[in-house]
């Protein structure tokens, strides 16, 4: 894929607005409006800064199928972003991508918004799997929420990787609050609808959790390494247990996680990284990055 800059910020209004006066008339006319269709960076012709690179830290081993991860959702860390897609990519295939982020913006009216909507890549979409995000939304006892997701980078971020990688590949996605402290009913709330997508092996063959989440931020170097040796011991020993080590934006997407596993489940972090160390700047205002995998032996 090649993009080029274009103004952003100018597109993405447009588009946002369009969509709104194109409901609206549809509203008034008694027809339901087709799906939103979001942009994203790759859509608005946005172009990833250059970075420093990573090490690659551990990998599961050969033979195994992740059906659960971490990424980043900070287009900082783009270089990291695709290498952990494309390692996904080799390992198998994904029909759908649960896509579990933190509501940035506090747009949401309800505990969990859920949306049908595809997001615009160059030359076509990722669409949701509309069947799944109705039926899920049902589960959390929610109507759609699409508007939520037209600034919401913790999906829109990910959206052109799916495309390069899975370009069959469906979405649906959920947004929430996500910092701490963490309301562990809605995030047990949160595990039980998710927890038929990735009940026995079959499912977990079909379906990926891609928990959208950046770990530790605001901190100066001390305060972000003290911070990320703490999220280190639940990719060390993940569990039910230890979920509470991991200090990210995403706290309820790791519950869901944690509650999801099976016994023996293992996970590797590939990449552990951080704002500062990608981009040179930004030392007193550090966010940290770990991207994993999770699988069952």
């Amino acid at each position: 894929m090649t993009w080029r800059r274009v103004g952003a910020g100018t597109a993405a209004f447009s588009a946002f607005a369009a969509s709104i006066a194109l409901a609206s008339i549809l509203s008034l006319a008694g027809c339901s409006p087709p799906a939103r269709i979001y942009s994203t960076w790759a859509s608005l012709g946005e172009v990833p800064m250059r970075t420093a690179g990573a090490a690659l830290e551990a990998l599961p081993p050969a033979g195994c199928s992740p059906w659960a991860g971490t990424a980043s959702h900070h287009l900082l860390a783009d270089s990291l972003i695709d290498r952990w897609f494309a390692e996904l990519s080799r390992r198998r295939e994904v029909g759908t991508f649960f896509i579990l982020s933190p509501s940035h913006w506090g747009l949401s009216a309800q505990e969990f918004s859920v949306t049908d909507g595809s997001w615009r890549v160059p030359g076509r979409l990722v669409e949701s799997d509309r069947r799944e995000a109705r039926l899920l939304a049902r589960r959390l006892r929610v109507s759609l929420e699409p508007k939520v997701f037209d600034p919401e980078h913790g999906v829109s971020t990910l959206a052109p990787y799916i495309a390069k990688y899975f370009p069959r590949a469906r979405v649906v996605a959920i947004a929430y609050a996500g910092e701490s402290p963490v309301n562990q009913p809605m995030a047990a709330a949160l595990a039980a609808a998710l927890e038929p997508e990735f009940e026995g092996r079959a499912a977990k063959a079909h379906n990926f959790l891609l928990v959208s989440t950046d770990f530790s931020h605001h901190g100066d170097r001390a305060r972000t390494d003290e911070k990320d040796e703490l999220s280190r011991r639940f990719f060390d020993s993940p569990s039910r247990a230890s979920w509470i080590m991991a200090g990210c934006d995403n706290r309820p997407g790791i519950y869901a996680l944690a509650a999801l596993l099976s016994p023996g489940s293992r996970s590797a972090v590939l990449f552990h990284s951080d704002s500062l160390t990608l981009s040179g700047q930004g030392a007193g205002d550090i966010t940290s990055y770990f991207f994993s995998f999770f699988w069952d032996p």
